[in-house]
């Protein structure tokens, strides 16, 4: 059957992932607002402590994604450290329904981001039942938006843009479109510099299918692979052009955020010192749990490898690297939400035997309770990685 059929088809495997992925990504909206509206009931007596609804689940960089989006990156903001996909889509957004409110950046930039974490969720689950099954569709799926950060799927944060982008990306290359797996992974680096990761991973996944297949490597849909790199490499050609600095972008995560490249070593020992002495109490139990799941995340990457899929482990294996050299760990547990294969092989693994259900039951569980939390602390404007 045609894919067009398979979209039109009554049952069809297209039809049970919009209804299946938007059915998860309502349940994890609901879930995430009510938490939202109880803690701030709780916390203030007023269940949107005195801000607006649009603005909710808006705190910390997500000032900076409005503000670029309202006034675009004033010349020498280290605002320039966050890419330009969501802000302009947000823009775009707001310019269309800003004649109907008086919000119309705050509401464009909460509408993005839903939006981009419900096609997440519909390509997740159409890409994980392609591979593995309807079951396993929905068991990843549901991992992924009730895991421990899904609170970024819709918080106004590019996150679910990016992980719609990036599974997207992978679906069309596992189908071996190549020309559309370029293009969709160089939309994917206009929204977070892992789309140069992505990019690697894709073009592994590439290599491997095309000798696995007994075609030539160097050929036409190389060059589609290729165009990935477009998204990732135009923004920093922009700020080259605009600022006269290559390095733009890493200065502009330096002087705002303290980012600079440090050996492991070194990044391990201020993490840990972010343990025990951040002046921030609610930022202490993040830091270790970035150290946590930089554990489980080396474990991942691991797991792939021994099961020789190369393409995977690329993928989790240069965010892990990229993660554990910067100034310290911070953020490494939010980026595991946007890392899709893991969702994948475990909901597949709980459909082979019974450790892997047990594996998913107990992984469920800590999602549903860390969610809670980072929802909870995101709310109230406390630290939330």
């Amino acid at each position: 059957m045609t894919a067009r059929g398979d979209l039109l088809a009554p049952g069809g495997s297209w039809v049970r992932a919009l209804l299946g992925g938007a059915a998860m990504w309502t349940a994890s909206r609901i879930l995430v607002t009510t938490i939202a509206l109880v803690s701030q009931w709780a916390a203030t007596g007023s269940l949107l402590g005195g801000r607006p609804f649009a603005e909710l689940l808006a705190r910390w960089d997500a000032g900076h994604f409005a503000d670029i989006a309202a006034r675009g990156y004033p010349l020498g903001s280290t605002d320039v450290a966050f890419f330009p996909g969501y802000p302009i889509l947000g823009r775009g957004v707001a310019a269309v329904i800003r004649p109907v409110t008086s919000d119309a950046v705050p509401v464009a930039m909460m509408l993005v981001a839903g939006l981009g974490g419900l096609v997440a969720a519909v390509l997740l689950w159409r890409l994980t039942e392609s591979t593995a099954g309807p079951r396993a569709a929905f068991l990843a799926t549901l991992l992924f938006v009730v895991g421990p950060y899904a609170v970024f799927l819709h918080a106004s944060y590019s996150e679910s843009c990016f992980a719609a982008a990036a599974i997207g990306a992978w679906y069309c290359a596992v189908r071996e479109r190549w020309w559309w797996a370029g293009i969709v992974t160089a939309v994917a680096g206009t929204f977070r510099a892992n789309g140069l990761f992505l990019l690697a991973a894709i073009a592994v996944l590439y290599v491997t299918r095309r000798r696995a297949a007994g075609k030539p490597v160097v050929a036409w849909p190389a060059l589609g692979v290729l165009i990935g790199v477009l998204g990732f490499a135009g923004y920093m050609l922009a700020l080259w052009v605009q600022t006269g600095r290559l390095d733009a972008w890493s200065e502009a995560q330096q002087h705002g955020w303290g980012r600079v490249t440090s050996t492991p070593w070194t990044a391990l020992a201020d993490t840990v010192q972010a343990v025990l002495h951040h002046p921030l109490a609610s930022a202490r139990p993040q830091f270790l749990l970035d150290i946590v799941f930089a554990v489980l995340l080396l474990v991942a990457v691991g797991y792939f490898v021994a099961r020789r899929r190369w393409a995977e482990a690329v993928l989790l294996g240069l965010t892990l690297v990229s993660l554990t050299t910067s100034s310290t760990y911070v953020s490494l547990a939010r980026n595991t939400l946007t890392l899709f294969p893991i969702w994948i092989a475990l909901a597949a693994g709980a459909q082979r035997h019974a450790v892997g259900r047990w594996i998913v039951t107990g992984v469920l569980v800590v999602g549903v309770v860390l969610l809670t939390a980072n929802t909870h602390q995101f709310t109230l404007g406390a630290w939330a990685d």
